[in-house]
């Protein structure tokens, strides 16, 4: 009897560990494989990647850069996504912005981590579903996401 109450107990623990991000932030949302935690992270079970959705205004390649360094929620570790990352989140029909809606923006594209030269930086078009380099300094509907690997 006491045995099977500790297995019963173990579990009731194991599954509410499912429920809370690393700093115990509480599951307020769920799409599919991608999971909302009330402190801005969004968990994607697939690919095993957390996001962060940065400030949703223009925002060019440099100022991305400097606000994802900047990042320190749940302990940091937080960089700029591979454009192969990006594309991995588009979905065609999904949200307004063919992304899952948890990861809310009303921008077009997103910056990636990629480079080309000292002047130009890839980012991912949500609108067109494709790739594209631009100027660092462009911010015309451009977004910054942080990603990082689920610790």
């Amino acid at each position: 009897m006491i045995r099977l109450f500790l297995r019963v107990l173990f579990a009731t623990l194991l599954i509410a560990s499912f429920s809370y991000a690393a700093d115990n932030a509480k599951v307020i949302g769920k799409d599919d494989h991608y999971v909302s935690y009330d402190n801005g992270i969004v968990y994607d079970e697939k690919s095993n990647l957390e996001w962060i959705v940065g400030p949703d205004k223009d925002i060019s390649w440099n100022d991305a850069k400097k606000w994802v360094e900047s990042l320190s929620i749940d302990g940091g570790g937080w960089r700029l996504p591979t454009i192969e990352e990006l594309k991995a989140l588009y979905k065609k029909g999904a949200g307004s912005s063919n992304i899952t809606p948890l990861l809310k923006m009303n921008g077009g594209s997103v910056w990636s981590g990629k480079t080309q030269g000292e002047l130009k930086a890839w980012r991912f078009s949500f609108i067109e579903g494709h790739e594209e380099w631009l100027d660092r300094s462009h911010s015309f509907y451009d977004r910054a996401f942080a990603v990082r690997a689920r610790k």
